[in-house]
């Protein structure tokens, strides 16, 4: 009796059946839309000028409109009552950013604003002032294209070395016997890791 009312609720709800087909594309489709969206935010200060420009920036949005569909299916799916559990589970949490630990997401964050912040704080904020000044019109300026260019690539070099680091930080997160206090005395860590991360990569791209 019991086998055929979980079979019956099964039946009735079309998730159920289509949600292990939606958590693989999930799985699959998260990182791929977002390393495409990294790839198309460094390209669109260099395009500005470009009849490139509008494309790039209808891709751009085109791959933030999927991330964020992916992430709520995924979110759906790992509602029901058939949603799995163990290792891949934390995986499927990682990517649809469900029971984040809070200092899981303060570094997520981090790696987020701290590259521009320092970039913009070490002699140019005159970017912000050009900003304020002239308005759209210093989109038209080599400089400032420039300076959206680098805090682009500073973006996606900290994104890239800095995911997989807290990807860690969220497996350590999900272990019972992990001590919250422990978990944000990692998070400096991930950034000075994430730091010669980003070095370690600029180095072996600018290898002769």
């Amino acid at each position: 009796m019991i086998l055929e009312g979980e079979r019956a609720r099964t039946e009735e709800n079309p998730l159920e059946r289509a949600a292990p087909f939606l958590q693989l594309i999930a799985l699959l489709g998260i990182p791929a839309a977002g390393c495409l969206a990294l790839i198309l935010l460094v390209q669109i200060p260099r395009s500005i000028d470009s009849w490139l420009a509008p494309f790039l920036l209808t891709a751009e949005i085109g791959c933030w409109i999927a991330l964020l569909v992916l992430l709520f299916a995924l979110r759906a799916c790992l509602a029901l009552p058939s949603a799995p559990s163990g290792l891949y589970r934390n995986v499927l949490d990682f990517l649809a950013v469900a029971r984040w630990h809070l200092s899981v997401k303060a570094a997520l964050v981090g790696l987020i604003l701290l590259p521009p912040i320092w970039f913009l704080r070490a002699n140019h904020h005159w970017l912000v002032t050009m900003l304020l000044t002239m308005g759209p019109r210093a989109l038209k300026s080599g400089d400032f294209q420039s300076g959206l260019e680098t805090i682009a690539v500073l973006l996606q070099l900290s994104l890239t070395s800095g995911v997989p680091l807290l990807f860690i930080l969220h497996i350590l997160s999900r272990r019972q016997r992990t001590s919250g206090v422990l978990l944000w005395v990692l998070v400096p860590l991930l950034f000075m890791g994430t730091v010669i991360a980003v070095v370690l990569l600029v180095a072996i791209l600018h290898q002769p």
